[in-house]
């Protein structure tokens, strides 16, 4: 599913190995020594073990962010310049979580699902000037998490997430790998182990890791815990996207119930400015407490039903979108971002592996007058109009009602941009208010296949949701004057500006970001 990516690490800097043990050890690592156990002998390696008969957890995780965000001043542009904007986030998840496995899958064998019940999920952040306060609803309380891909994928059979939910969920540090992280080889204290580059993917939400000289050293260990600290660079990628990561961490072994209880691990990334996502250099801190239970409190007793041979349900998998600016709301695809909500239009992008697929404009259009609608043949011939010397065909055409109960023109044209074959599908949505929204969806022609049905998605549970009275311009065209029936102003453009601080979006390790 993603794309590895080769790159060569980065030479440590003094600085940043200060700042990482100073925001660690300052305060994160407080109350974790056990009084009256005999220390073992430190010259005799100990086997640590892990246990793999339990699958219900109660975890708390709290994370702090700290750093500046990189953007593009104009994502629509090749090689903008670039800003950089100060962030700071904090983020509580508190939750329920039991293990999924397989039919006939072994005790030891990897956890690739879970189901969780969240009691908090709340995160607050700042971008600049911007606030950001995100809470997960109680009807989407109760989620599945897959894994078999990483990130992993996370939705609720319940509704659709959003896309702001889906972010405040997807976690820097893995509850359900954390306990990877323990040295399957017998170490004396002080002596570290080389953590496996697959493990590090899977236990900080990584799509790969190419390069890694992460090390696990066991500090001390008595009857009751084993103190583990773990510290390194590595190089992966998340969707695509180059990522560097210095970590820092310590962790505690309960050695009773043979599983990770505690750990406190900062992160420290530099990620490249993806084609859909900014880049940023931050530096995370995760902190968690992690209890195995008897009994489900709010779990069902009965765990979750997934179909393991199959991907995770493509129904399920659909975000709730709110593009306030264009007063529309509508399911989508999870690979469509957000790259611009402002006043009169919203700009998103269909992304996969920081590849671009497709680019949707969503543009709020005057009211006509009371009875008047726009007929399709209308529709097609300000289509051609607007294409200009793009136009060569029109490949399809067709009026209906959406599920939703507005009417919609849709048009497929054909044309070409600098010898490239492009395809347009351009809808024109209308209510019995007269509110009205065009959608048109770019592509090149090899990309129209990927589309995965999209525009029919959007077409279908697309609602506009301004009320009436505040579309925009109302009778009135931008500048003022009547809109002439038939003639749509919607212009197909790459270079509108926007301001990003209200929609950036960051991935792992710094998923306290939020929108």
């Amino acid at each position: 599913m993603f794309v590895m990516s080769q790159r060569k690490s980065v030479a440590s800097r003094p600085s940043r190995r200060q700042f990482l043990a100073t925001s660690l050890f300052s305060g994160l690592a407080v109350g974790q020594c056990t009084l009256g156990q005999p220390v073992l002998a430190a010259d005799r390696p100990i086997r640590l073990k892990t246990a793999n008969n339990r699958d219900l957890f109660r975890v708390r995780m709290e994370m702090d962010v700290k750093g500046n965000v990189h953007l593009a001043k104009d994502p629509m542009i090749p090689d903008s310049p670039k800003q950089v904007l100060p962030i700071t986030a904090k983020m509580v998840l508190d939750y329920e979580e039991r293990y999924l496995r397989p039919s006939g899958a072994s005790a030891d064998s990897e956890v690739i699902a879970a189901e969780r019940h969240y009691y908090e999920a709340t995160g607050n952040s700042r971008l600049n000037r911007t606030d950001q306060n995100t809470k997960l609803r109680s009807a989407v309380g109760s989620v599945i998490a897959r894994r078999e891909e990483l990130p992993e994928s996370i939705y609720s059979q319940a509704d659709y997430l959003t896309a702001a939910e889906v972010e405040l969920l997807r976690t820097p540090v893995s509850s359900v790998a954390i306990d990877r992280l323990v040295p399957e080889r017998a170490l004396r204290s002080g002596e570290s182990a080389e953590v496996d580059a697959e493990v590090l993917a899977s236990v900080l939400n990584l799509s790969n890791v190419v390069a890694s000289d992460v090390q696990m050293e066991l500090v001390s260990i008595d009857g009751a815990q084993a103190k583990l600290q773990m510290r390194g660079k590595l190089d992966g990628s998340v969707a695509g996207v180059p990522t560097e990561l210095r970590v820092l961490g310590k962790l505690t072994l309960d050695r009773q119930t043979n599983t990770v209880s505690w750990a406190a691990i900062a992160i420290h990334e530099t990620r490249e400015i993806g084609k859909a996502e900014p880049g940023f250099d931050v530096t995370a801190t995760i902190r968690m407490i992690r209890k195995p239970v008897a009994r489900a409190q709010k779990l069902a007793r009965t765990p979750a039903k997934v179909d393991f041979n199959s991907e995770p349900p493509t129904e399920r998998m659909l975000m709730s979108v709110n593009c306030d600016h264009a007063g529309v709301s509508a399911l989508m695809d999870r690979r469509w971002r957000i790259m611009k909500d402002a006043p009169g239009e919203s700009v998103l992008r269909m992304i996969e592996n920081d590849d671009s697929i497709a680019q949707l404009n969503l543009r709020t259009l005057p009211r006509l007058g009371e009875g008047e609608q726009w007929t399709l043949e209308a529709f097609e011939q300000d289509v051609k109009r607007t294409l200009g010397e793009r136009f060569t065909d029109i490949i399809q055409s067709q009026e209906g009602v959406t599920d939703g109960g507005l009417r919609m023109l849709r048009v497929v044209a054909a044309g070409a941009v600098q010898g490239v074959p492009i395809q347009w599908i351009m809808m024109h949505f209308s209510d019995d208010d007269q509110r009205r929204v065009v959608a048109t969806l770019t592509m090149d022609g090899e990309s129209a296949a990927r589309l995965g049905g999209s525009d029919i998605q959007l077409a279908a549970s697309l609602q506009l949701t301004r009320p009436a009275g505040n579309v925009a311009g109302d009778a009135a065209g931008r500048d003022g004057a009547p809109e002439k029936q038939g003639v749509l102003k919607e212009k197909l453009s790459n270079n509108a500006t926007s301001q990003l601080e209200s929609t950036a979006s960051v991935r792992s390790p710094s998923d306290g970001i939020n929108r």
